[in-house]
């Protein structure tokens, strides 16, 4: 009797053991899952302009990403922030160094932001939090438009994928707004991002290894 009691426990014991473990295994890999989009909900006026950064954050080694931002394009069209190039731009952050860029667009039409890009030699991968970009929205009407984050890729300098996650955030435009004088986030000079033509508009851009000397 005291022998099975004894057995009882230790698989008792064991048990917890696996559990704790096994939690202890996905807790670390949720912590090493990097987040990116717009942490936070913003108000404005009709008619009126906001500056919304798209931030990254709990990332380790990224030297390309891939994201796209969905929002309603009834209720906010969003501005060019390189008027010397064809198209409308989203500004890039200073998180990531600008390098060769095959999307970094937005369809105003639709309703779509698009950045794949990736940082080039002597460029070094980076980690921790910062700005991606910056969205310039003009609000249009009265109403509520989601900010999406519907695609997200990462990987570091060797191609390889890092675990990431979307954040989406919402602008409500209402009269009843208060008018908030905002800070400028700081962006990088657009011409310093190099365009790479390409024909294939589905196309996902991945960090090439480049030998360095």
């Amino acid at each position: 009797m005291k022998f099975n009691v004894y057995r009882q426990a230790i698989r008792l014991t064991l048990l917890i053991t696996i559990i704790l473990f096994s939690f202890e295994i996905v807790h670390a890999q949720a912590d090493n899952t990097a987040e990116v989009g717009v942490f936070g909900n913003y108000e404005v006026l009709p008619d009126n302009r906001i500056e919304v950064p798209v931030e990254i954050r709990n990332v380790q080694d990224l030297y390309a990403i891939d994201i796209e931002i969905r929002f309603d394009p009834d209720v906010l069209v969003c501005e060019d922030a390189n008027p010397g190039a064809d198209g409308v731009q989203p500004a890039l952050g200073t998180f990531l160094d600008a390098g060769l860029a095959l999307f970094n667009e937005v369809d105003n039409n639709n309703g779509i932001v698009r950045l794949a890009m990736t940082q080039v030699n002597p460029s070094e991968p980076k980690s921790g939090e910062g700005v991606v970009l910056v969205l310039y929205f003009q609000s249009l009407i009265e109403g509520e438009s989601e900010l999406v984050v519907s695609k997200v890729e990462l990987s570091d300098r060797g191609g390889q994928a890092i675990p990431a996650g979307g954040v989406s955030g919402r602008i409500v435009v209402t009269s009843g707004a208060n008018v908030v004088e905002a800070t400028s986030v700081p962006v990088q000079d657009p011409t310093q991002m190099i365009a790479v033509p390409t024909l294939a508009p589905t196309a996902t851009l991945t960090a090439t290894p480049v030998p360095t000397k």
